[in-house]
């Protein structure tokens, strides 16, 4: 028996011998890469950074996340047509990093401007002040730091986004087989790190509240992920939807990653029909579970607009020391008649482009 146990420990022991030479076998080359980097945009050692005016950097809340990489391919093209190298800090690190070892890096690296996604925290605000007075401009994106020293913002108009999902589950209750005087359970999923959110809430309920009685009732309820990578969202939100029993008339997603995860949890559960998902953003996902009528609408972003918007701001910043502190993109509601609609015209899907 003294024996089992003496072998037990000092398996134990390799294995917390092996992850702590694992960690810091990834701690070492995430250094590299970030001394690399420093050293790339200082030493101006690349040529194709050389032959642009001006290099900017874009943090993005979530590297995996399809809006922000969506968002950075069409800041990358537009760059490009205005003298401008958009360069996405933290990819390609050996592991994760905080925004703020983030924006460490683009100020080391002593580029001309930063675009970052914003969440409305203090310690972001810290961080764009920190830019500002090392003569770096800072623009947010999709969500704002509006208490902060950015130079402006560039994303939707949240409240009326907002109406615009009311609408949507007015719409979605009517499409259901409850009658007149029953109830539609509603569940609004939200996400901790995007401050607009609560504007968008706000907003449903206004549109809600004040909907024709005619028909069945509505009920809203509200849960917040409190995750802020990929896979643990999807792990919460799994974890969140197993504990009903009977599933929610209606979902509605705030994010693109969360629309994503709750259909693939219908999906798998085999609850497709059960419930409507009104969801956030046109990722390649999404656009199949319309097609399929598994998702009943979700909204698209303008990231090509954003992105002009993105670098014009800087670029007139650098220019002239002012810019407008705040540009209103637009957005645009998908459902399956526009898709079908949009199939008749000739237009071609994500899927079909890509």
């Amino acid at each position: 028996m003294k024996n089992k146990s003496i072998d037990k420990t000092k398996i134990i022991l390799l294995v917390l011998a092996f992850s702590s030479l694992g960690l810091l076998f990834a701690t070492v080359i995430g250094l590299i890469y970030f001394n690399s980097r420093v050293n790339l945009y200082s030493s101006g050692g690349n040529e194709q950074i050389n032959n642009y005016k001006h290099v900017y950097a874009f943090i993005a809340d979530d590297t995996d996340d399809a809006l922000s990489n969506s968002l950075y391919k069409d800041l990358v093209e537009y760059g490009k047509t205005h003298d401008c190298y958009v360069d996405k800090i933290g990819s390609g690190l050996a592991s994760d990093y905080s925004k703020k070892d983030l924006f460490n890096l683009a100020i080391y690296s002593g580029v001309d401007g930063i675009i970052v996604q914003g969440d409305g925290s203090k310690e972001t605000d810290s961080l764009i002040e920190k830019a500002d007075r090392a003569g770096i401009p800072v623009v947010t994106v999709i969500t704002d730091n509006s208490k902060s020293v950015r130079k402006s913002f560039i994303g939707m108009n949240d409240f009326s986004v907002g109406t615009d999902y009311g609408s949507q589950i007015i719409s979605a209750a009517k499409d259901s087989e409850k009658e007149a005087g029953d109830t539609v359970s509603v569940l609004i999923l939200m996400n901790s790190q995007y401050s607009n959110q609560n504007t968008i809430l706000s907003a449903i309920q206004e549109k809600v509240g004040s909907a024709n009685p005619v028909g069945p009732k509505i009920k809203l309820t509200t849960e917040t992920i409190t995750s802020n990578t990929s896979f643990s969202i999807q792990e919460n939100v799994k974890d969140l939807l197993d504990n009903y029993t009977v599933l929610p008339d209606i979902i509605v997603c705030l994010s693109d990653i969360n629309t994503r995860s709750v259909y693939q949890c219908i999906v798998e559960s085999n609850r497709v029909g059960s419930t409507k998902i009104i969801g956030y953003y046109d990722s390649d996902t999404v656009i199949k579970g319309i097609e399929r009528g598994s998702i009943f609408a979700t909204f698209t972003v303008a990231t090509e607009q954003m992105a002009k918007f993105c670098v014009d701001a800087l670029n007139e910043y650098k220019e002239t020391g002012n810019v407008s502190a705040y540009f209103s993109t637009d957005y645009e509601l998908v459902t399956g008649n526009t898709l079908a609609a949009k199939q008749l015209a000739g237009g071609k899907g994500k899927d079909e482009e890509d």
